[in-house]
């Protein structure tokens, strides 16, 4: 165990002794609330996730679990983040126990930052947290994070939050500095590094004992972190627009193809998740024909909750271009003060009448305070055409193939979270 533990080796005997003779960390009955974040990427053998599971199982045995007392939640992350059970859904601790047993390998990248925003938005949501009790994120990890700058930025985050983050740093390739910018202050008492995950049992019952000294969260007016455009462009960072929006994307899948269609579908879950809807009050919809929500249900979304807006927007279009872009503009509310965004998916050139009914669409759409977005994807695309539908000239963005959206999802979200 490193230095950074700093309790000498009479301390933790005299700990060990404590414990052995059934002093477990109940906390003397005090309530808390504890988020198990659990590294699952690919730099992580399997034998030592399951490692992390043990070590989780037992700590889960320390604590005094009750519906009235600690509370137990665990989010895995790799390249997604995904929650295995929630802050109270189950207040049995055996049944918790069973539930991290059953938590799968992931293997991928490291995406902390997402994790540490999956804790403070979702796990201790503001205003939706337990109040008058401590709120803990204990964090595993093994490796440097996908975006440092992310990863700091939603740390400062979740500090503010009020949300105490114990970090253990598992072997060599652990980035100190980022540890120490994720764990709470002063980093002595709530950062472990070690050497192995064999030494995960030798810090289980001091972590116990800090916990219990966590005092009750005290929360802070929620403040939005600085996002640089780098991490935007190039990472996995999340952004909220200027003003409240709502987004309308539009493609047709008769002219698209299903297989095609699926892509796009998981560019716009991608998206979907990345945006801070529900802190800035937007939303995200699409309009399609209706074989794309068949396509849907191979498509994974993330943290960002609003998997059910898209499915419900699903409606049926006439097929054709300009048609798409009429009922693109015509599912807008009329009588809402949020900004207005269309973003339209073309794969091919526009014969001549298509494209003239399409302008007439853009014109009418400008009319309304539509701000359209053109999504070209292709060799066959007419830059020309695109540049012409769009609202403004930065609002154009182009696709080799549908299989590599993924690279205009940074611009496309920058200029989205730009609009005032």
């Amino acid at each position: 165990m490193a230095a950074t533990v700093g309790l000498g080796g009479i301390a933790l005997f005299v700990l060990w002794i404590s414990f052995t003779n059934g002093h477990k960390a109940d906390c003397g009955n005090k309530p808390a609330d504890i988020e198990f974040v659990l590294d699952s990427s690919g730099s992580i053998l399997y034998k030592d996730f399951r490692k992390q599971l043990i070590f989780t199982q037992n700590l889960v045995d320390i604590f005094d679990v009750g519906a009235n007392k600690t509370r137990i939640g665990l989010v895995s992350f790799s390249t997604k983040v995904i929650p295995e059970f929630t802050l109270g859904e189950d207040n049995d601790k055996l049944e918790i126990k069973l539930k991290v047993e059953t938590v799968k390998y992931q293997g991928g990248r490291t995406n902390t930052g997402e994790a540490l925003h999956y804790v403070r938005t979702q796990a201790f949501p503001v205003g939706g947290a337990r109040p008058n009790v401590p709120h803990i994120a204990i964090v595993l990890t093994d490796g440097m994070s996908q975006n440092l700058t992310y990863t700091e930025q939603e740390a400062a985050a979740v500090h503010a939050q009020g949300i105490t983050v114990f970090v253990i740093g598992i072997g060599n390739k652990v980035d100190e500095k980022e540890l120490k910018a994720i764990a709470s202050e002063p980093a002595d008492n709530f950062l472990f590094t070690i050497d192995s995950f064999d030494a995960l049992q030798s810090i289980k019952e001091l972590l116990a004992v800090r916990t219990c000294k966590v005092p009750p969260a005290t929360v802070a007016p929620p403040t939005q972190p600085p996002v640089s455009e780098e991490a935007i462009l190039y990472g996995d960072a999340h952004c909220s627009p200027a003003m409240p929006v709502e987004i309308k994307m539009a493609f047709d899948t008769a002219a698209i193809g299903t297989d095609n269609s699926k892509y796009i579908m998981r560019f716009i879950a991608e998206v979907s998740d990345r945006l801070n809807l529900r802190e800035s009050h937007s939303d995200v919809e699409t309009v399609t024909t209706e074989c794309a929500a068949k396509s849907l249900k191979d498509i994974t979304f993330g943290t960002g909750h609003d998997r059910n807006n898209i499915e419900q927007s699903m409606a049926d279009t006439t097929q054709g271009f300009s048609s798409t872009m009429r009922n693109l503009r015509l599912s807008f509310k009329r009588d809402n003060n949020r900004k207005k965004i269309g973003v339209m998916f073309v794969g091919e050139t526009l014969d001549a009448k298509d494209f003239n009914q399409a302008i007439r669409e853009s014109k009418r759409a400008s009319f309304m305070g539509i701000q359209l977005f053109v999504v070209g994807v292709g060799g066959p695309v007419n830059n020309r055409q695109a540049n012409f539908l769009a609202t403004r000239d930065n609002q154009v963005f182009f696709a080799t193939s549908y299989d590599s959206l993924d690279y205009i999802e940074g611009p496309l979200l920058l200029r989205i979270c730009s609009l005032t």
